[in-house]
């Protein structure tokens, strides 16, 4: 076989090689798209969906299962959880997206991302432990990115109806001007929820005007 010979056939393998590599590459990104784009459909508000597009960099790239979990919470930033509890259930719209209904809430919480998108989990899992410094107040939610929506309720309407001595208002300025957090980023479900937490642990004693910022700390739920 002649110098010519071996060249020509040198370049068929390759191209045949590339081509085939091609191929693989470009079935392979055709099957995860598909495969993301099904975790995308399975997921309940809008505001999660836009989150999950984030982090899969629009359907492009695998998304660490953790973050798939929180993205499919009910992610609102509205205050009126009954909605939530109707025969018809329906959740308000948030930083990112609008209101919609969910078939069921059963099996959901109320989530958080609901100002942008959770990339990296480290700082949740450390907010995750510090919260367990909590655990002997009946209940408090201690993972705030899964919260029952009947505890939230529960919160909101004791936000509501409780109203603080000027004394306990000092501890709760206090506590205000330590936050970095306050009760939330916003004024949203999680705010009041927090604020009725803050006004239990003031009323019973529990936990001093420097405790309540350390927890509104670290029940951050608002994303990155």
């Amino acid at each position: 076989m002649n110098n010519k010979n071996v060249i020509f056939i040198s370049c068929v393998l390759g191209a045949v090689l590339v081509a085939f590599s091609l191929y693989i590459s470009l079935n392979s990104s055709s099957d995860r798209y598909q495969k993301l784009l099904a975790i995308e459909n399975g997921i309940p508000t809008q505001a999660g969906k836009n989150n999950f597009l984030k982090q899969s960099n629009n359907l492009t790239k695998e998304v660490d299962p953790e973050l798939v979990g929180l993205d499919s919470q009910i992610v609102t930033c509205s205050a009126n959880v009954d909605t939530l509890l109707s025969n018809s259930p329906s959740f308000g719209g948030s930083c990112i997206a609008s209101e919609g209904t969910i078939a069921s809430v059963k099996g959901k919480y109320l989530g958080g991302q609901c100002c942008s998108a959770l990339i990296d989990t480290k700082e949740y899992h450390e907010h995750l432990e510090k919260l367990q410094a909590y655990k002997s107040m009946p209940d408090i939610p201690l993972d705030p990115m899964h919260t029952p929506i009947y505890m939230a309720k529960r919160w909101i309407d004791y936000d509501k109806k409780t109203t603080l001595t000027p004394g306990e208002q000092k501890t709760y300025d206090e506590a205000y001007s330590m936050s970095k957090e306050k009760p939330c980023c916003c004024k949203c479900w999680h705010y009041f929820v927090n604020e009725g937490i803050a006004k239990k642990m003031i009323k019973t004693g529990t936990f001093n005007s420097k405790e309540i910022a350390e927890y509104w700390d670290n029940s951050d739920i608002c994303g990155a």
